[in-house]
């Protein structure tokens, strides 16, 4: 058998550069017909984080995505595709139901009857200065919104809280959907556990700090604009010192239990270092 370098690889695909060259530049533009697969409506969305990236209309791009909030898409404009959000086609988050909308929410309602919903002091935004932005990069206006960090970038979702009279802190219904607060009171963002653990694996592996990790979100979310996307630096760095925590808790098996982790009860047992009584006499005079 004979081996190949790296330098046959590279002449092997030589060749075909041009072939791998059209399927990007074909992806990259708009397939005729717009149909999309399912309901044969003109597709004006297209999602980048689905398989082939498939086309959508409005309704059902807000339908395929109720349970993927944070994928990416863009819009057809006519003559090219651009940077939208899914906030934009109605995408929101219900808590506190296991994704479905809470019996006892008045938010519907409200929206219905175009009544603008509350909002408090740290949701004000100006208007004004919101419209000369990029639509994707605004937060949803006249409503109860979170943003959430993801390896996928910085979302704006609209989000419907559990208003039952049994229903739990509005922190607590984040953590069931997988999202963590870095504030208890009126939580006003949450970066999901997929990007914590992303941020550890890259922190660890990689020596990322979390600055260049955050940079990184940026240019995810929008390598055009980065200083108009909401800085969660601060955040990012409370809430991985706390979940960074909660795993070891979690892995050295110290949850559910009463059990309190004393000092150096979360460090891995090295078989090499000297332990007393272990692999150490305590009777032996080590300085001879």
């Amino acid at each position: 058998m004979v081996c190949q370098t790296q330098n046959n690889y590279i002449h092997e695909w030589v060749p075909q550069k041009g072939e791998f060259l059209g399927i990007l530049l074909e992806l990259e533009a708009s397939p005729e017909p717009r149909n999309y697969t399912w309901c044969g409506n003109n597709g004006v969305y297209r999602c980048l984080d689905c398989l082939h990236q498939p086309l959508f209309c409005t309704e059902c791009c807000q339908k395929s995505h109720e349970s993927l909030p944070f994928h990416r898409i863009q819009q057809w404009t006519g003559d090219f595709y651009e940077e939208s959000a899914l906030h934009m086609t109605g995408v929101q988050l219900h808590l506190g139901h296991g994704g479905a909308p809470c019996p006892h929410a008045i938010a519907q309602a409200q929206q219905a009857a175009g009544e603008p919903l509350p909002m408090d002091d740290q949701e004000w935004e100006d208007v004004e200065d919101i419209e000369e932005n990029p639509k994707h990069l605004c937060p949803p206006v006249w409503s109860r919104y979170l943003t959430v960090v993801d390896v996928t970038g910085v979302h704006f979702i609209v989000v419907n809280w559990c208003e039952c009279e049994t229903a739990e802190a509005q922190y607590i219904q984040l953590l069931r959907a997988k999202l963590f607060p870095p504030m208890f009171e009126k939580p006003s963002n949450a970066f999901t556990f997929a990007v914590l653990d992303d941020f550890l694996r890259d922190n660890l592996e990689c020596g990322t700090s979390t600055m260049n990790y955050y940079s990184k979100l940026h240019q995810i979310t929008s390598s055009l604009f980065p200083h108009l996307i909401p800085d969660s630096y601060h955040e990012l760095l409370w809430v991985a010192q706390k979940w960074r925590y909660l795993k070891l808790l979690k892995w050295n098996g110290f949850c559910g239990t009463t059990r309190s982790a004393e000092q150096g009860r979360l460090a891995l047992f090295c078989a090499a270092c000297p332990q007393p009584r272990i692999n150490v006499d305590t009777n032996e005079d080590l300085d001879q």
